[in-house]
């Protein structure tokens, strides 16, 4: 008589081995936040997870693998939040202060996920040369920018242009929060980023010729 796998049993053990995955997952976005994946190792990530150094390759390929995973889990979450409006922008430059008010928001509510993205990693893929399994994320996550930006921009302006705004709006980010995060409270970053903000938005508008 075939017997019927006990659907109880492998949910439990589904479970254990979600668990356990999330628990490496966060353990490694922690680190990555603060050093180069280079620099961290396996037993780094496992001891902080309070787990067993074999137990992550029970779940990935290897400390590369989760980079990667963190990666594009962390720029879905931005995408999801740049594509949610309290009300739709109607003009370019309401867009590119959405841009920016998202991102500001993500450093401060996903700090982890923004250093993870923003501390360096970002702007070494917009001027590597080389492709990799990290880079379909990033290329994604500019790729939104531009179709933010590009409803409002009439069809004759160059696609390398828009691409170039992306970057733009990627270094600005990374250069702004990166150095505010060091040691500005939230009051003073949002004071000192209001004026840079209307400059780089007028600059970015007068460079694609609006």
């Amino acid at each position: 008589m075939k017997t019927e796998p006990n659907k109880s049993g492998m949910n439990r053990i589904q479970r254990r081995a979600d668990r356990t995955r999330k628990k490496l997952k966060e353990a490694a976005l922690d680190i990555f936040s603060e050093k180069s994946v280079h620099a961290v190792t396996v037993k780094e990530i496992t001891e902080k997870a309070d787990l067993g150094k074999g137990t992550l390759y029970q779940h990935f390929e290897d400390k590369e693998q989760i980079d990667i995973t963190l990666v594009e889990e962390a720029v879905e979450h931005l995408i999801k939040r740049i594509r949610r409006y309290d009300s739709a922008p109607e003009t370019l430059e309401m867009t590119l202060e959405h841009l920016l008010d998202t991102h500001y928001e993500f450093s401060v509510e996903a700090r982890e996920e923004f250093l993870l993205l923003f501390q360096g990693k970002l702007l070494l893929k917009l001027e590597s040369d080389t492709s990799d399994d990290l880079e379909e994320p990033y290329l994604r996550y500019l790729e939104e920018i531009e179709e933010q930006v590009s409803i409002y921009l009439s069809p004759r302006i160059a696609p390398l242009k828009v691409r170039r705004l992306a970057c733009a709006v990627a270094g600005f980010v990374f250069g702004f929060f990166s150095f505010a995060m060091i040691g500005m409270t939230s009051k003073e970053i949002e004071k000192s980023i209001t004026p840079l903000r209307q400059v780089f938005v007028k600059s970015l508008v007068t460079f694609l010729g609006r």
